[in-house]
């Protein structure tokens, strides 16, 4: 089969397109032909050297949208009740410690296979999965919204690396599973906000050319108190509840602290930082003064078999219309490296607002 594979990392030179051995499947196994591959800055980063837990040689990529044609149960036998199944996927080692899915094959736990929306397109699904894993887990998980919590989103701030940045390993800080207006986790973590019955307020750059879900109040960020000055005007100033922050930048993130809940039940969840070292300056005061909590976001926390239960539900909603899918997806051909190249540039640094997949 054909797959995309690194030797050693610390380049995208270093990504070739090689001709390798289908995976073999063992007993408790399934063999997925992938039809789109998600393309996200964590795959970036491991390409490039940045995340210290992948090895070395590795078909990268974690994401993905396919069709089952082989699997085993336990005892060996085929579990023919999949074969033919349309199947997405997301999280766990694949792609860092174990061979991903840039490729024609992926082999998967039998037990963690969910059958993909069928109001989706293979491509439309492979773009998705971790953000909105990601979505979830911070929503349910870590902040655990309730009905009529009140909450702030910052996700839409938008920014721009130049390419000639990745040569220093500037982007190194980035958060790897953000994104605001490529649809990404701010945007998932807003409808599932929504289906917990919270009131959600969201930040952008700019308002001139977004138009923001009717169940998103939206903030434009167009002064250093932006966010308060509309949380007050709201009448909500030290009633808000939760704050979700994809962005990673310290000015609306300390300007949104200042609106929380001062009664020790505010939750704070961060998923990305600005800045090159991973720092940016806390208003800690407001922190202890509100006793507020503050956590911090990772895929990991579940095991493949507690996604797949994630992605079942968020599956069923979706084809339920609770749920909206991307509006736009990019396609790049695994043969095209230029193209490989660039969609694994822009998802490590958001420089453009609609994600891509590879089609092996």
């Amino acid at each position: 089969m054909q797959a995309l594979r690194f030797e050693k990392t610390g380049s995208f030179h270093e990504l070739a397109l090689c001709t390798v051995e289908k995976p073999f499947i063992a007993p408790g196994d399934a063999l997925v032909r992938v039809k789109a591959a998600g393309v996200n800055g964590s795959d970036a980063a491991g390409i490039l050297g940045i995340l210290p837990f992948v090895t070395t040689p590795r078909t990268p990529g974690g994401d993905f949208s396919g069709e089952v044609v082989d699997a085993l149960d336990d005892a060996g036998a085929s579990a023919k009740q999949w074969i033919g199944e349309h199947v997405w996927g997301t999280g766990g080692k694949r792609g860092f410690a174990s061979d991903g899915t840039f490729a024609q094959f992926v082999k998967l736990p039998l037990a963690a296979l969910s059958r993909k929306p069928e109001r989706l397109s293979h491509v439309e699904a492979a773009s998705m999965t971790l953000q909105w894993l990601c979505a979830w887990i911070t929503v349910n998980t870590l902040a655990n919204v309730k009905k009529d919590d009140n909450v702030i989103i910052i996700g839409e701030v938008t920014f721009h690396l130049p390419a000639s940045s990745l040569d220093v390993l500037t982007v190194v800080a980035f958060c790897f599973y953000q994104t605001g207006a490529r649809g990404g986790i701010g945007s998932a973590a807003a409808q599932v906000c929504r289906d917990r019955g919270a009131r959600i307020f969201g930040t952008y750059s700019s308002l001139a050319t977004v138009s923001p879900p009717p169940y998103v109040t939206p903030i434009e960020l167009s002064s250093n108190t932006a966010i308060r000055d509309a949380i007050a005007q709201h009448g909500l100033y030290n009633k808000i509840d939760v704050l979700l922050d994809c962005a990673g930048f310290d000015q609306p993130f300390n300007d949104a602290v200042l609106t929380m809940i001062p009664n020790g039940t505010g939750r704070v969840v961060v998923m990305a930082v600005h800045a090159k070292d991973g720092l940016f300056p806390v208003d800690l005061r407001a922190f202890y003064t509100k006793s507020l909590t503050l956590k911090g976001l990772t895929p990991n926390i579940l095991d493949e078999v507690e996604i797949k239960a994630v992605l079942d539900w968020i599956a069923d909603k979706i084809d339920n219309g609770e749920f909206k899918g991307p509006h736009a997806v990019n396609t790049v051909d695994i043969k095209d490296m230029g193209a490989v190249t660039g969609a694994l540039t822009e998802a490590l640094t958001h420089s453009v607002p609609v994600r891509s997949v590879i089609l092996p």
